[in-house]
């Protein structure tokens, strides 16, 4: 008998794509509130050097919320396509667990280096964690929610288009007037180029919502008319169920 990982061990085993769908249906209450505990940890360091950040941001307090709202919209949208894999506490608790990578968020690259580099650094930093998580994303629907390709690229693209969208009507106008109208020097910061990112991503953002929104309408209603179908035929033959 294999002896249980470590925490330690268990979290790099996700974090490197090596967790199989029987990891991640182990997880408990302890994996959760050690990736709370970092989700707080890398949410406070990603705004300690930002004047402009919120009290709640600089508490890490917007970072612990947002996991959870994030995994009630990916609940939400995973749930009708498998739901016999998929559970809001785990989808919770892997969440949390992929937080971790944030924390290049908190070096304050802009102390040591000018300011076009500084935009440059910071926009890699996005790219790699943004990558990496949705990568994450993608590996446990398909191993701990036993989705196909076509279900793990609709699941996984879908929120992702819709945050996107989000962020462009929401936080992100004031980015879009001023790459519109472009950016005067002195409003210029070292995260420039990384909203410029955002922005660039939200646009491609509609035609993808369109297309994945379609694809999960098409796979909720077959899955409703097999479990109605599976429904009539345990009332016609109350025991083809138990042979099956």
């Amino acid at each position: 008998m294999n002896p249980s990982p470590t925490l330690a061990a268990f979290w790099w085993r996700l974090l490197t794509f090596r967790a199989s769908h029987e990891d991640y249906r182990s997880l408990s209450h302890r994996h959760l509130l050690a990736g709370l505990l970092v989700t707080w940890v890398v949410g406070m360091g990603r705004y300690w050097d930002d004047p402009k950040a919120s009290l709640l941001q600089h508490l890490g307090v917007g970072s612990v919320a947002y996991v959870f709202l994030l995994s009630g919209l990916l609940w939400l949208i995973c749930k009708p396509v498998a739901p016999r894999h998929v559970s809001y506490m785990n989808l919770l608790t892997f969440i949390t667990l992929t937080s971790a990578p944030a924390a290049l968020y908190a070096i304050p690259i802009e102390k040591w280096v000018t300011l076009p580099t500084a935009n440059q650094v910071n926009l890699w930093f996005l790219v790699i964690v943004a990558t990496w998580r949705v990568v994450l994303y993608f590996h446990y629907l398909f191993r701990a929610c036993r989705m196909s390709g076509a279900q793990v690229f609709t699941c996984g693209l879908m929120p992702l288009s819709l945050i996107f969208i989000s962020l462009l009507s929401l936080n992100l106008h004031h980015v879009v007037f001023n790459i519109m109208g472009g950016i005067r020097e002195a409003d210029k910061t070292s995260q420039d180029a990384a909203y410029g990112l955002l922005f660039t991503m939200s646009v491609f953002s509609f035609p993808v919502s369109i297309g994945c929104t379609l694809s999960w309408l098409i796979m909720v209603i077959n899955n409703l008319r097999k479990h109605l179908q599976a429904k009539k035929r345990e009332v016609a033959d109350p025991g083809s169920q138990d042979l099956e």
